[in-house]
């Protein structure tokens, strides 16, 4: 019982560092650029991944590499720098909400263009 609960507890605070993340970028922007806020996500995103997958990142294949650098940039290096573009223009709730329909915009889009 102690793990299940332990995990809920995961879950919760996983879910309050993403949900904030959006508030926290509205907030940085009042005295940074979009370019610095971005840049700051990426270079602690980087060093919390360096400091905990150290070891596997070392094992890696160079083949592997230009998938990751690939998914890398479209997953998590482009949106990170749109989204604190974008919380120039929108609010940070609306820009959460957009952020959490797009698993659901996939699977509509994903639907209608591979059903041909």
């Amino acid at each position: 019982m102690a793990a299940g609960k332990t995990k809920w507890i995961y879950l919760f605070v996983l879910s309050l560092i993403w949900g904030s993340s959006f508030i926290l970028i509205k907030k940085g922007l009042i005295g940074l650029s979009p370019l610095q806020v971005g840049a700051f996500r990426v270079i602690f995103a980087a060093l919390f991944l360096i400091l905990v997958g150290f070891r596997k990142i070392i094992k890696l294949k160079s083949a592997q590499w230009k998938w990751i650098v690939v998914s890398g940039f479209v997953g998590s290096f482009f949106p990170i720098f749109l989204f604190a573009f974008a919380e120039t223009k929108i609010s940070s709730g609306i820009a959460s909400i957009l952020n959490a329909v797009t698993p659901l915009m996939t699977l509509i889009l994903g639907v209608y263009v591979l059903s041909g």
